[in-house]
């Protein structure tokens, strides 16, 4: 029997390794981030150029509009970048990547605040060069080597046909805080096609990327509308009306974001403002307004009637309607996301929000008392009332279908 026993050692040795070696591969695989390694050079603004690669979106560095300020980058010997992820700080510029030779990599133009930008072949050495656009402020890039990208790059995606659920949110967080596991849930966990809406949103390149971080890691993969709404309220809900230019503002904005996006369903914040923020109100009745009102009003807006027609949801929830109420639980694992309950999701992607760690307030994500982000009630539905209250697309159906299915 030794004889044996010695074999069933080998063999379980033999695969022990092959299983390390086999995942040893696996993780060599995963795309490095050679930033810290490479070496960067520009003739306009050089003293600032580690503004771009100190992972603090509050600074940047900027060519200040000047011709000339390409940036060089060189990667370690031997170490060749696919592509870069860019955040760029409050503009929207042309840019062109090239290799040593001159030769095109990439051309970036889309409107996105933070990217992932894939070059046409791995370079060791390319020049980020703007050609158009009045200036170029990056406040952190990350360079990428050959494999697999990590989860973290963001790879923003367009909205292709319509929503599935169009959250609406008035501050950058509000997404977080007030509705918990959801975006979790249902973007992440059940792949369905979401469009949040913020009303204020563009207040400086710092918050639009901590949006965007926070998002990301909730499994959001459509761009979102970011509103330039200003984050000033005054001391009563007449002076946050004005300060948003007037009452017809709010309304319009989500009137037009519901007829570009043609969601099924719509969810927003507490119709009392959470804990009676003015413009948490105006948000919501405008919402309200928008679906019960003037989303299928040919005369309301004509501006967005002539680009994209009118249009009514199927349902609307708000957080903590007790009509309706459905009670959701954000402490279930997660398998899009390792096991992780969407509330751990929901924590991890407030702290992306870090200008708002040290806030005050203390805000926090929770599934329990006043705040309690997981009841959403049934304010309007003309698909009948909810039975099951377990499910926001109860009696509204899903289209999964590829487009390869309805070849």
């Amino acid at each position: 029997m030794k004889p044996a026993s010695h074999t069933i050692i080998r063999l379980a040795l033999i695969v022990f390794l092959l299983c390390l070696l086999s995942g040893t591969a696996l993780a060599a695989d995963v795309a490095a981030d050679l930033t810290a390694k490479c070496k960067f050079s520009t003739s306009v603004n050089s003293k600032k150029l580690r503004n771009m690669h100190n992972n603090n979106y509050q600074n940047y560095w900027e060519d200040e509009g000047k011709p000339g300020g390409d940036i060089q980058v060189k990667c370690p010997k031997g170490k060749p970048a696919q592509g870069v992820m860019l955040t760029l700080f409050k503009c929207n510029p042309v840019l062109r990547f090239e290799d040593a030779e001159g030769h095109l990599l990439a051309e970036y133009d889309q409107p996105y605040a933070t990217n992932w930008i894939a070059f046409s072949e791995p370079a060791e050495t390319f020049v980020i060069r703007r050609t158009e656009g009045e200036s170029l402020r990056i406040s952190n890039i990350h360079v990428l080597g050959e494999g697999e990208l990590p989860d973290w790059v963001q790879r923003w995606e367009p909205l292709e046909g319509d929503a599935d659920l169009m959250l609406v949110s008035t501050h950058p967080d509000d997404e977080i805080l007030w509705f918990g596991g959801l975006l979790p849930t249902y973007a992440g966990e059940r792949g369905l096609k979401v469009m949040v809406v913020y009303m204020v949103g563009g207040l400086n390149g710092m918050r639009t990327a901590e949006l965007l971080e926070g998002l990301w890691t909730m499994g959001v993969r459509q761009y979102p509308d970011i509103g330039d709404l200003p984050d000033k309220t005054g001391s009563s809900l007449v002076s946050a009306v004005a300060a948003w230019g007037g009452k017809d503002v709010a309304p319009t904005r989500v009137t037009a974001a519901l007829r570009r996006y043609r969601p099924k369903v719509v969810v927003t914040q507490d119709i009392n403002g959470e804990y009676g923020h003015f413009h948490h109100v105006i948000t919501v009745q405008a919402v309200i307004d928008a679906v019960t009102r003037y989303g299928l009003d040919p005369a309301y807006d004509p501006a967005s009637v002539e680009a994209y027609g009118v249009y009514a949801p199927q349902k609307l929830y708000l957080h903590l309607w007790k009509e309706g109420q459905i009670q959701f639980n954000w402490r279930e694992p997660l398998s899009a996301f390792d096991g992780r309950t969407g509330l751990e999701v929901a924590r991890s992607a407030f702290k992306k929000h870090v200008s708002q760690q040290n806030s005050r307030h203390k805000y926090q994500v929770l599934d329990r008392g006043r705040q309690d982000s997981r009841l959403f009630g049934l304010y309007y539905s003309n698909v009948g009332p909810d039975e099951a209250l377990n499910d926001l697309f109860e009696h509204i159906s899903l289209d999964m279908t590829s487009d390869e299915d309805d070849c």
